[in-house]
């Protein structure tokens, strides 16, 4: 378990993770996190999300930067689990487990934003972009370390039903 979760009482735990998650995950969802949806145990390393509806809208959007020719229509996973193995971080895999995934897709129509195009709100034309600023020497290793485990991420898909619907002729 991580330095900085040790003392503190399980419940504040489970508030944080909650926090953070709904912060990240919030615009893909369509309902807020509630507690009971979370299960959480940061000395073993695993952490459980039930239940969730996707924001199809949302996850559409990053299909069609995606250049994908699908849509999202509806979607939902019964369970996401994460497994990060602390005391081998650096060389273990972190596990993603998705359970009872379901989508369901149709192809993109003609006149839908794709990637091909410009997202909204963009960098205006005839602008070059502004450069990045160099980034903070903590904050630098801290990105090398999670682009060095995201590398490493197992995925499995347990139960997945997709589901493509076509449009009437």
């Amino acid at each position: 378990m991580p330095r900085w979760a040790r003392g503190w009482p399980e419940a504040l735990k489970a508030r944080a993770a909650r926090y953070a998650l709904q912060r990240w995950l919030g615009p893909f969802l369509e309902e807020p996190l509630r507690l009971e949806q979370l299960g959480l145990d940061l000395r073993g390393g695993t952490g459980t999300l039930r239940e969730l509806r996707l924001r199809a809208a949302a996850v559409d959007e990053l299909l069609a930067e995606a250049g994908a020719p699908l849509e999202l229509r509806e979607g939902g996973v019964g369970a996401v689990t994460v497994t990060v193995p602390w005391a081998a971080l650096g060389t273990e895999p972190v596990r993603l487990r998705l359970s009872r995934l379901r989508l369901v897709l149709s192809p993109r129509q003609p006149g839908a934003p794709d990637a091909g195009s410009p997202p909204a709100g963009g960098a205006q034309q005839g602008r070059a972009p502004l450069p990045e600023p160099p980034p903070l020497e903590g904050l630098e290793a801290l990105a090398l370390t999670i682009d060095s485990v995201l590398r490493r991420l197992q995925v499995l898909l347990d139960e997945a039903e997709l589901r493509v619907e076509l449009p009437p002729q």
